[in-house]
């Protein structure tokens, strides 16, 4: 008997580590979609800019003169800016209703490890709190049996975790803002490719 239950604990805890490495390498996927789509979003956008920013530098040269040019291209510069900005707004609404309880629970595979043993509280999009908690019993009893789960005012997709007083904020708008400092160089460079370098820029 005591044979078999050793047995059966290994078993447990073998596909318990499978699955948690299948449930990150899922959400590594996740985030490289998430960025594609902004890619995709920045492509759809950029005839429209390049327009704007070709009469702009043709209005500015039929006007001539320093100061109306210098004026120009901080008119040029602003409406680059406000571009990024208004793709950046769009992206992180959008992410919001891309949750559901298989991303919800790819995220939380990832933020486990780091909870460590203390109680701790899962906030999720409304609706997602019951496949949370069956989400949170099958990765980890144990830690289940610890956590409080708690429904947000508004959808987000993704989740959140309080530890004490530390957060683990793996919802999609978070990771959209961790990754933006490096996605928006590289989405400049596709919007503004024949309007001139991005301020900045190496170009």
């Amino acid at each position: 008997m005591t044979v078999g239950y050793g047995d059966l604990l290994r078993v447990l805890a073998e596909e318990a580590e499978r699955e948690g490495r299948e449930l990150r390498a899922a959400a590594e996927r996740e985030a490289a979609r998430v960025l594609e789509e902004a890619r995709a979003a920045t492509a759809a956008a950029r005839d429209a800019l390049l327009a704007r920013a070709a009469a702009d530098a043709a209005e500015a040269a039929r006007a001539g003169g320093d100061a109306l040019g210098r004026e120009r291209e901080r008119v040029s510069l602003l409406a680059r800016r406000e571009a990024l900005e208004a793709l950046h707004r769009a992206a992180a609404g959008g992410l919001a209703a891309e949750g559901d309880a298989a991303l919800d629970a790819r995220l939380l595979a990832e933020l486990l490890p780091e909870v460590g043993e203390a109680p701790f509280e899962v906030e999720v999009d409304p609706g997602a709190g019951e496949a949370c908690r069956a989400a949170l019993a099958r990765l980890d009893p144990a830690a289940a049996a610890r956590a409080t789960v708690r429904e947000a005012a508004a959808p987000r997709g993704g989740v959140r975790v309080r530890v004490g007083r530390r957060e683990l904020d793996d919802t999609l708008p978070a990771r959209l803002e961790r990754l933006w400092p490096e996605a928006e160089a590289e989405l400049a460079a596709i919007l503004f490719a024949e309007a001139g370098a991005w301020p900045g820029s190496t170009a």
